[in-house]
């Protein structure tokens, strides 16, 4: 529901219920109770599964609050942390693609290549931790006034990069229903 309105299923109860049946139905979603008895730890392929889930639970009536999302990191065989780094590839005008590799050098990616690619494009590749490119598809449409094409796969699970910067602006939340 929105900010001001009620939900109709509000029990964690009812929240880890629905949790459960949509784990049976789909195979790459994971539910654990975490720590807390009214938290639950959901673990997913990426960022859009997890936020459809979420938005057709919020639509059936749930009323929950998520946090950040994070990557699920592993173990090295000398007990070091290791996180997923993802191959990106980015195609996008030629205007576009210094703001394109500051943001990703914010974001602890590593460039691999930059070449031409057709009239007045770049393509650029990038090693990037997974952890840095949550987000990042929204700010990368906004820098490159949409022209930008951006495909992602994983690559390997390499050494932590270290902290990346958060936001550096606030969010803007609505509270009620208006006109669009």
């Amino acid at each position: 529901p929105l900010a001001g309105t009620e939900g109709t299923k509000v029990t964690s109860r009812m929240i880890w219920d629905r949790l459960l049946k949509e784990a049976e139905g789909n195979v790459a979603l994971k539910v654990e109770r975490a720590t807390d008895a009214e938290a639950f730890t959901v673990s997913g392929r990426g960022e859009l599964q997890l936020a459809v889930l979420i938005e057709t639970m919020r639509r059936e009536g749930f009323e929950l609050g998520v946090s950040r999302p994070q990557v699920v990191m592993q173990e090295g065989p000398n007990g070091e942390k290791l996180e997923p780094i993802e191959e990106v590839v980015i195609d996008v005008d030629d205007e576009h693609s210094g703001v394109v590799v500051q943001k990703l050098s914010e974001r602890k990616a590593d460039m691999l290549d930059m070449r031409p690619s057709g009239v007045g494009r770049t393509r650029m590749i990038f090693h990037a931790p997974t952890r840095g490119l949550i987000g990042y598809q929204g700010e990368l449409l906004s820098d490159t006034r949409g022209t930008a094409i951006m495909n992602r796969v994983f690559h390997e699970y390499a050494p932590h990069k270290g902290k990346i910067q958060g936001r550096h602006t606030g969010v803007l939340i609505a509270m009620e229903q208006g006109e669009a």
